[in-house]
């Protein structure tokens, strides 16, 4: 290798150091009054007051179909009601009582749909949390209808 082409090499990678850093202390637009938010946010209530309770139907009665799920491998499409793994037996094993919001933050939002980055937690019968895990989940305005469409966690 030629110096010309070493120095092509090694000159990006010295300014990348020099490069713009985004600013951790930059606030997101507020989407409280965006079209979407208020129904965007009931879904998840509705989604998460079903998933406490147990209710597959009532949860999956919050998604659009196709719905995705990305979280461990592999990737989940449902196509229709009654194709979610059992949940609640793999949750059962880890003496789950109960989730909650922890934080929900909407980062985009337009008039038929927001994206809402959240934070939940698991807790045990007790109330004691024993995990948290970040998502984001994409909320749309179909056929009448708002919905989950897609769900992005950390969550195994």
């Amino acid at each position: 290798m030629n110096s010309a082409s070493l120095l092509c090499l090694i000159v990006p990678l010295a300014l990348a150091g020099c490069a713009p850093r985004p600013d951790p202390a930059a606030t997101l637009p507020d989407f409280s009054a965006c079209a979407a938010a208020k129904p965007a946010l009931a879904v998840m209530d509705t989604f998460l007051a079903a998933f406490n309770k147990k209710d597959m139907a009532g949860l999956e009665a919050t998604f659009h179909y196709p719905h995705i799920r990305i979280a461990s491998y592999p990737l989940q499409v449902l196509t229709g009601p009654g194709q979610q793994d059992d949940v609640f037996g793999s949750l059962a094993a880890e003496d789950w009582g109960s989730s909650r919001w922890d934080a929900r933050t909407i980062v985009q939002c337009g008039k038929d749909k927001a994206h809402i980055i959240a934070t939940f937690a698991r807790l045990h019968p007790d109330g004691t949390e024993y995990a948290k895990y970040d998502g984001l989940y994409v909320i749309e305005l179909r056929d009448g209808f708002w919905g989950i469409t897609t769900r992005s966690t950390f969550a195994p």
